[in-house]
């Protein structure tokens, strides 16, 4: 059993896309309109004010962060802490959100889908890669609100969390970036509950998956066997919304919950948000 997470930094809004990065923590603070980094001791600080809403993040092979603007749809690219749109994908996503960068500089983005706090109906839809060059290319078909998504630590395997399909799907990916094999890596088996929303992917090929709904976070093995729970620490609300492995040793995994719910969100991002911490046995 593991511990229970420590609150290690709050004050935020509505955390995404933690990412472990050359020594730190990276997220997106959405509400706020901020990028943030954390260092090993835990302190903050501010990497980026971003009006357009920033969400996925990333890095290219030359170490420039990629960021996704949610309100303009656009893949940004951040230099001496200003940011410039380098790509408009209105024409392929309806609100870009989540991203994974490979080692090659290929971004993949994840997107609603659809007019969720329209309260449309989910549709099918696809993510986009944009490779290091700008060149645009749709994978994946039938995924339903993808959403968190995540490149394995040997780069042989992508993941993504199809959060109102209530699974993970998993594809190969080849050295050129390029992802074939879509299939089904979870099945998860109640729709109030389990609505996957950001991951991560360890060393041992298992998924770190948050579940806002289920109010946990969960380790998953392809097939769906569910291996460890973790609930957030007390008090600090239950909205599980994004992880990621990293610290000195890469056993630490990182947890970004939010106080809040979807009626709270669709009033303008209404949340407050921690970062918590406990340590994991996979690397």
């Amino acid at each position: 059993m593991h511990k229970v997470p420590q609150v290690i930094a709050s004050g935020f809004g509505y955390l995404e896309a933690a990412r472990w990065h050359a020594g730190s923590l990276y997220f997106s603070d959405i509400k706020d309109r901020k990028v943030w980094r954390m260092s090993a001791d835990g302190t903050p600080e501010i990497v980026l004010n971003l009006p357009e809403r920033p969400s996925g993040l990333g890095w290219t092979p030359g170490g420039d962060m990629l960021v996704i603007g949610m309100e303009d749809n656009t893949l940004r690219r951040i230099t001496d802490g200003e940011s410039a749109a380098i790509l408009d994908l209105s024409a392929h996503v309806v609100h870009a959100n989540d991203m994974a960068v490979d080692t090659a500089g290929n971004a993949y983005v994840t997107q609603f889908g659809y007019e969720l706090f329209e309260h449309e109906q989910p549709r099918p839809t696809h993510i986009v890669r944009v490779d290091a060059g700008g060149g645009i290319k749709h994978f994946g078909g039938g995924l339903i609100f993808p959403n968190g998504i995540a490149v394995s630590p040997d780069g042989t395997m992508l993941v993504v969390a199809e959060s109102f399909g209530h699974r993970l799907t998993a594809f190969d990916r080849s050295p050129d970036g390029t992802l074939s094999n879509q299939r089904l890596f979870a099945q998860f088996t109640d729709p109030a509950r389990d609505i996957p929303d950001g991951i991560c992917i360890d060393a041992a090929g298992a998924v770190w998956a948050a579940m806002p709904f289920a109010g946990e976070f969960r380790r998953v093995a392809e097939g769906g066997e569910i291996t460890h729970r973790i609930t957030p620490a007390p008090g600090s609300g239950t909205y599980c919304v994004d992880c990621a492995l990293g610290g000195a040793d890469g056993g630490t995994l990182f947890l970004l919950v939010a106080d809040t719910d979807v009626d709270r969100l669709g009033n303008d991002w209404d949340s407050t948000a921690t970062v918590q911490a406990v340590p994991v046995d996979a690397r």
